[in-house]
């Protein structure tokens, strides 16, 4: 019986010590299961895509700031326009428009992060580094496949405004990586990927004009006389006149 009772005792102290068995006042020796507490949740999606664009926005401007004979010209008015689609974001996250402040925040991260491919893609060698090995060439010909096809696409409904500058950018750094091809695999990968970015800028800024469209209220039927109640609707039709 001691031995019972001891072993009994050397059983409940591995338990406890293991928390499988939960040890409470009120309801005495329970075995409970305790569930994880839930983490936080994540940052929305709008908020990430807003976050990002100001990042590579402040890459964009640390680049082109510091020396402004340096930005080509062709980019210059591309930076200004995702700075314009970036402060739209803000001012429609603000007054709590949230479909359309993450359809302007995705198009501004497409925007500023095209941006920073096409600006890698013309800066120079960096000094007293060595050139990395040679990518594969796959990993190109899927990147100028997949803008071909979404070029091809937005062909039919071309976008209007910014959508159309980064839409007509896109055509031409496209055109400029399909020229660099396997000769200069390092530039024709960031010229792509700049291209695949900017495909992306008018189907977001579609998206958030279209939401932001009322559709007009449906006309009302007019409504039928309704025929009488009681000992009217029984009645004869009156005699015809004579």
């Amino acid at each position: 019986m001691t031995r019972l009772l001891r072993g009994v005792l050397v059983l409940l102290a591995v338990l406890t010590v293991g928390g499988l068995i939960d040890w409470r006042p009120a309801t005495g020796l329970t075995c409970t299961a305790e569930a994880k507490p839930k983490g936080p949740k994540g940052p929305k999606k709008g908020k990430d895509h807003l976050q990002k664009a100001y990042e590579a926005l402040t890459d964009v401007s640390a680049w082109t700031d510091t020396d402004r004979a340096r930005t080509p010209r062709n980019l210059a008015a591309l930076i200004d326009q995702a700075k314009d689609l970036y402060r739209d974001a803000v001012r429609a996250a603000r007054n709590e428009e949230p479909r359309r402040a993450d359809e302007l925040a995705a198009a501004a991260h497409d925007a500023a992060r095209g941006l920073v491919h096409a600006l890698r893609a013309e800066a120079p060698a960096a000094r007293g580094l060595p050139l990395p090995p040679q990518r594969d060439d796959e990993e190109l010909d899927d990147l100028l496949r997949r803008t071909a096809d979404r070029l091809e696409d937005s062909a039919e409904e071309a976008p209007r405004g910014a959508g159309r500058a980064f839409f007509d950018a896109a055509r031409r750094l496209y055109d400029q990586a399909r020229r660099a091809g396997r000769d200069d695999t390092d530039r024709a990968l960031q010229l792509a990927r700049a291209a695949e970015a900017w495909t992306h800028v008018g189907e977001h800024l579609s998206r958030a004009d279209f939401r932001d469209v009322r559709r007009p209220e449906p006309e009302r039927r007019r409504e039928r006389p309704r025929p009488p109640r009681g000992p009217e609707r029984d009645a004869p039709p009156p005699p015809p006149n004579e």
